[in-house]
Order: C-alpha cells, then structure tokens, then sequence
C-alpha cells in the first residue's frame, strides 16, 4: 500500500485511508467493514495498529464497533468534516486539497498595520497583494480565505493557477518556496457581511477563524491567511497525550 509521507504515523494514515473510503461510498452507511485481521493484511500492520486507527473513527462517531458483530459505518464524512490538523505540513496539503475553488479575486491593497509589520513594508508607501478565494466541498461553499501577500510573491501568482491547485503546491512546486514552520491561531467569530456573502450564510452566523502565518526554512514570513469556515460543517479537534515519562501532556501526533 502506497502511503502519503514517512512523517505521518501508519494508524492516522490507515485512519484516513479508511475515512476517504467512508466519504467515496466505498464504506456505505450501515455496512461492515472488513475486520482487524483484514485491514491489518491489506496494510502490511499489526492488529494493534489498526485497532487503534478504528477505535479513533469510532471516537469521532464514524464506526460503531460491537463485540463479535464487527465494525459498521454509522456517519457519513460528508456529515460534518473535521479540521484533523496534527502538526504536520503534509497534513495541511491533505487538507486544503479537499477544497475546490470556484472564486478568486486578486488585488493589490494597502496592507493592514499588522501586516505591514509582519512583512516589515511601509504602510503609507507599499502595497501587498490579497488573494480571495471561495473554496467548496461538494456543492456547498465551506470556506472563504483571504491571503496576505509580499508583491514578489504575490505577483507572481495567477487566477487561473489557482483554479488548478492550491496556493500551498504553488507555494512549493511553482514558486519553490523552503517551507520552514507555520504558526496558527483558531477562535470563535461571526460573519460580516463579506463572508455571510461568501458562504451564503446569514450576517452574524458563526464562524471559525483560523489564522495562520507562514515562514521559510530560513525563518522570512512569506504568507498571512484569514479562513472563515462555516460553522455548521467544521469543528476543530486536538489530540493529546503524556511524553513516555507520564510527566507532561503534549499534542498526539
């Protein structure tokens, strides 16, 4: 089985496998899955590793396990999708690819004080470039971005480009930015009336910011993004767990 990256533990990777298969009707609602001994052949792992990628679905209200009936699909994907950021950029590239854009607008803008710090620009003399994007899952618009960027960046990117990828691939394989680290903030917002447009929900309906600034390998910021991400088909989670000394509570990747 070919799987995405060495980074990512094997259970997360079988989790997601199994999560895609849920989402693409493979799994259909109410059937049974194969079991552990199974999935444990199919992926070349120990039964364990595979009890514990189905133990985290069942978690999540995917899986309903029973003792001797098996393991059936009890929600779809579609349902409510789960922002499963671990800590990994590969992660994120499994995530936003997911999304397809169906608007974008480019302009060239004053940049906000924050920003302007952050890019170290003068706010009265220069100007980034701000990217929107609209991006869909399904037919129903999930999500509505605004990205901050330098001019020697941002000039460098097209509409029609992101129509095709996401602005991380071009980040990577056009523009052949070093991705360093990337810092993220998540709050509880609502909607003003750009983003109740955007997302055709109602003004004032809540949302998820999620806020996050990008850095080189070399430590330069090179990206600030605003995602609004509606609220009635995003949550959030974090794992956590103890180090191997039982002393402190780290997030589980």
């Amino acid at each position: 089985m070919a799987y995405e990256s060495p980074s990512l533990p094997i259970y997360f990777k079988i989790k997601r496998i199994i999560k895609q298969r849920i989402s693409d009707g493979s799994y259909p609602l109410g059937s049974k899955i194969p079991s552990e001994h199974e999935l444990s052949k199919e992926f070349g792992v120990n039964r364990l590793t595979v009890r514990h990628a189905l133990n985290l679905l069942a978690q999540e209200g995917y899986l309903k396990r029973f003792r001797k009936r098996g393991t059936f699909i009890s929600k779809r994907v579609e349902e409510f999708e789960e922002l499963e950021l671990q800590g990994f950029f590969d992660d994120l590239f499994y995530h936003v690819g997911k999304f397809k854009t169906r608007k974008v607008q480019i302009s060239e803008k004053k940049p906000p004080q924050a920003v302007a710090d952050l890019f170290q620009l003068d706010r009265n003399r220069d100007k980034i470039k701000m990217i929107k994007r609209v991006r869909y899952l399904g037919e129903i618009p999930a999500a509505f971005t605004i990205n901050y960027l330098p001019p020697e960046i941002g000039n460098q990117i097209s509409k029609e480009e992101l129509y095709q990828m996401s602005l991380l691939q071009i980040f990577k394989e056009k523009l052949k930015i070093p991705l360093g680290e990337a810092f993220q903030t998540i709050e509880a917002s609502i909607a003003d009336n750009e983003v109740a447009q955007a997302l055709k929900i109602s003004p004032g309906a809540q949302v998820l910011l999620m806020q996050r600034t990008f850095f080189t390998s070399y430590g330069k910021p090179f990206d600030f993004v605003q995602t609004f991400y509606r609220g009635d088909r995003f949550r959030y989670s974090v794992r956590f767990r103890y180090d191997d000394a039982g002393n402190h509570l780290l997030l589980s990747r």
